[in-house]
């Protein structure tokens, strides 16, 4: 080889050693930079003579250190991830929201609500301590309505949530295609595009977090990403995206559709796995939903145990007018048997003005075929409203001595239009529960609108604490009383306060299930980024080995053309 040779050798061996420290330069600049993956000069021989000499050193690219196992494993356990972290804490607020409601005294407005009760029983023609359970009561339904409203408005934060997930994923997706164009841009050139990769990479693990995917790489170097059913997100350079619906059949719970393609919506809300955003969903549509629910039975079982009793009895005075505050049925549904009443009788009983009963009327009424409108006609025939003509066709006689009658909104009213009082006696029909009729509680919809009968209020005198009118009776008041410690949840198994508490264990069992799962999976995660830190991350001391190795090899490569130059410059001078 002549001396030209050499120098074109001494030239490649001081390019590739700039090229090694140029890179060693990158990666120590780069060691804090997030998704970073280690780059490393790879070089091979160059071409030699026809002689078989050697003609030095190329390089051949700028290799990504990364392990494609490794990285494939922080996918799937980055979505583990996201889903037991947004699990931990959704229930954590939760759980918060229930020891909210405690530290402000839910359990302790129930045990008021119950010994004003006790009280009453204890002196039932009391008007102080009539007027406290009014106070006592009305603390209660507060408490009820404030769990409630908090509930709801946490299924509502969760919403948001999910619609700034939808966005967030989406930003990542354009993100990911915007990348796809620049990597096939540099490779389609021959130039690397490491970085871009390294970026595309940072996403794609970002994603993972938020749902369940499934990505490759075509022979382009194009990633390409689906969701859990193989449909679309990012196609090549296009991104195909996720728009969150307002559910009209879902009391306004988002829905997610999946524009694909573009003008066709595909409703993906129940195929997304994984995941933040499906937890998101998951516990929305699961232990929200659950805990609303408990809170709905604990409200309508008091509500409805407290009726029961209360309709039998009367206040000091009696009741001269009533009207049902809550159950109203439309003209199509008088029509229908009402439901949930069972076979039996009731008992309305009319008295004077020295508080005598005058006449007890029994109604008997059967399940399954009474309707709103027979009853009242029971009612009425009973009072003696009716008559029957010679030829024994039944007609209204007198229409100032109707009992009840069905309003125009469907509900049912009491009017003794005789001048007579009445009370309501026995009843093991359920009828003046379902109707609403002289109950403590009205309400439609639980916890949301469980409110004291208005007559109550107005009135605390004709709160029912006995039976029949007779001075002193306690009967009602004390039965009342006793429903706090009665078994009546979970199949008549535990109390209210039981059934109550029942609920804060469970929150906090499923938070310390959701802490230890989040646990186990960071540790996990923690593990497969340990490994691909040790094959892909910056280590500072290698890279000052590799900085003092290129050095040397420049300087060497220096001293090479520094000598093949004096030796040139020898044979010129001959």
């Amino acid at each position: 080889m002549s001396l030209y040779g050499s120098f074109e050798i001494g030239k490649k061996s001081l390019t590739a050693s700039q090229m090694g420290q140029s890179t060693t330069g990158h990666n120590i600049a780069n060691v804090d930079t997030e998704g970073f993956s280690r780059q490393e000069v790879t070089q091979g021989t160059s071409r030699p003579t026809a002689e078989g000499r050697g003609t030095g050193v190329d390089v051949t690219g700028v290799r990504r250190m990364q392990d494609g196992f490794t990285k494939q494993k922080i996918i799937d356990e980055q979505n583990r991830v996201g889903t037991w972290q947004t699990r931990e804490k959704v229930l954590t607020e939760a759980e918060v929201i229930y020891t909210d409601l405690d530290g402000s005294q839910l359990r302790g407005a129930m045990d008021e609500f119950w010994n004003a009760w006790g009280s009453i029983a204890n002196e039932p023609e009391s008007v102080p301590l009539r007027k406290t359970l009014v106070a006592k009561s009305e603390s209660l339904v507060q408490s009820f309505r404030l769990f409630d409203t908090r509930l709801r408005e946490f299924r509502e934060n969760l919403n948001n949530r999910i619609v700034a997930e939808v966005e967030e994923i989406n930003q990542l997706a354009r993100e990911i295609a915007l990348l796809n164009k620049q990597v096939q841009q540099l490779e389609s050139r021959g130039l690397p595009a490491n970085d871009g990769r390294d970026k595309r990479e940072v996403a794609l693990l970002k994603l993972s977090e938020k749902m369940e995917i499934k990505s490759f790489e075509n022979h382009l170097g194009i990633l390409e990403v689906q969701i859990a059913n193989g449909q679309n997100l990012v196609h090549g350079r296009d991104t195909y995206n996720l728009t969150p619906i307002k559910s009209a059949e879902a009391n306004g719970d988002i829905r997610l559709n999946l524009v694909n393609p573009p003008g066709l919506d595909t409703d993906v809300t129940g195929i997304i796995k994984g995941g933040a955003i499906k937890e998101y969903i998951n516990q929305r549509d699961g232990n929200i939903k659950e805990f609303h629910a408990n809170l709905n039975e604990m409200v309508n079982e008091i509500a409805f145990n407290v009726n029961q009793i209360h309709v039998t009895g009367t206040g000091i005075n009696g009741i001269k007018t009533t009207e049902n505050g809550y159950a109203t049925f439309n003209e199509e549904l008088q029509k229908m048997p009402v439901a949930d009443l069972k076979s039996g009788n009731f008992e309305i009983k009319l008295v004077d003005e020295f508080d005598n009963i005058q006449e007890t009327l029994v109604i008997d009424i059967e399940a399954g075929v009474d309707t709103s409108k027979t009853i009242v006609e029971k009612i009425n025939r009973a009072a003696g409203a009716y008559d029957k003509t010679p030829e024994g066709q039944e007609f209204l006689k007198d229409k100032n001595k109707f009992l009840a009658k069905v309003n125009e909104n469907g509900s049912i009213s009491f009017n003794s239009g005789m001048g007579e009082r009445f009370i309501f006696g026995k009843d093991n029909t359920n009828t003046f529960t379902k109707f609403g009729l002289n109950c403590f509680f009205q309400l439609n919809n639980g916890a949301k609108d469980i409110q004291i009968n208005a007559e109550l209020l107005e009135d605390e005198m004709k709160i029912a604490a006995g039976v029949d009118l007779v001075p002193g009776d306690n009967n009602i008041a004390l039965k009342i009383a006793e429903l706090q410690l009665a078994t009546t949840m979970n199949d008549e198994t535990i109390t209210f306060n039981e059934f109550y508490n029942k609920q804060i264990t469970d929150v906090g069992l499923k938070v310390q299930d959701a802490k230890k799962g989040l646990s186990s999976h960071n540790q996990m995660l923690d593990q497969y980024v340990a490994i691909r830190d040790s094959i892909s991350g910056v280590n500072l001391d290698e890279e000052m080995t590799n900085m003092v190795k290129y050095q040397r090899a420049y300087e060497s490569s220096a001293k090479f053309l520094s000598t093949i130059n004096e030796m040139t410059q020898t044979v010129i001078n001959m």
